[in-house]
């Protein structure tokens, strides 16, 4: 079953960059909004039109969604999705058409995206028009990503601790009883990665899945800490299935296979909050 992808954020924080980087990459089909918004009414319609002209390109997307689903492609869905019954409205519709959806936290500094906005409104015809007092009022509206967004998630400009908390999907290349390439020891848990990310070392993000005990392919679970390898630029997560929960003692016991090599501290969320201050 083909996915459908979630951008999130808010105007500016450069989602279709994203998008756009993800549709080259998956391969994908990218429906923006906004482009559609503005190829149909221009970029500068009357505020009462707004609304239904923007319900009436919603539902022709969700449709073309539904049809690129059924052709076996992946779908980006590049809208934005401000507030948090905006993203349960857009997971719950999602689902209905596949049973594979994730979102995609863009993150960015209000003031950065106010002056990208701004330049792009009177340098870029094809942009949507957006004054400086539109900016502001809208910017109102928007309701950064939380734990109260409980659905799968890949963040985008983020700390790795951010992760802490949340669900994650894992492509598992190393499974349960295999072997590593290189060296030859045996996998005692499930090791993968989070797809579409980026970790330190320019690899997508790695992940431990503990408490599994059979050999994965792909796996959904919620991240519970963070390995923070102080002599190697390569995080890793600890996931696990979301109604479990494991002490420090038993991460370190599981993951010692390979950790035991590194200098190591185990992030969970206390320790997250210190890195944050510290940062």
């Amino acid at each position: 079953m083909a996915t459908i992808h979630l951008l999130v954020g808010f105007m500016g924080f450069g989602k279709t960059t994203i998008a756009k980087e993800l549709e080259e990459k998956i391969p994908a089909v990218r429906l923006t909004h906004d482009e559609f918004m503005v190829k149909l009414y221009g970029r500068n319609m009357p505020y009462a039109d707004f609304h239904p002209n923007y319900d009436k390109v919603d539902n022709l997307l969700w449709n073309l969604a539904e049809k690129i689903i059924k052709a076996g492609t992946d779908v980006i869905m590049d809208y934005g999705f401000w507030s948090h019954e905006d993203r349960k409205k857009a997971y719950q519709r999602a689902k209905k058409i596949s049973e594979k959806v994730v979102f995609h936290n863009v993150c960015c500094k209000m003031d950065v995206a106010k002056q990208r906005i701004l330049k792009r409104s009177e340098d870029d015809a094809a942009e949507l028009l957006i004054s400086e007092d539109e900016f502001d009022t809208l910017a109102k509206r928007y309701e950064p990503w939380s734990y109260s967004d409980d659905y799968p998630v890949v963040l985008h400009n983020a700390r790795t601790y951010e992760y802490i908390g949340q669900i994650v999907q894992v492509k598992i290349d190393r499974p349960l009883g295999s072997k590593h390439p290189k060296f030859g020891f045996e996998y005692p848990v499930n090791y993968g990665y989070v797809p579409f990310t980026k970790s330190g070392d320019g690899e997508e993000l790695d992940v431990y899945v503990l408490a599994v005990d059979e050999p994965l392919k792909e796996y959904e679970g919620r991240c519970i800490g963070v390995i923070h390898r102080k002599d190697d630029d390569d995080d890793k997560l600890i996931v696990v299935p979301e109604a479990l929960d494991l002490d420090n003692d038993t991460i370190e016991r599981e993951t010692a296979f390979q950790e035991k090599w590194f200098k190591h501290i185990l992030i969970r969320d206390s320790a997250a909050e210190k890195v944050k201050k510290e940062a």
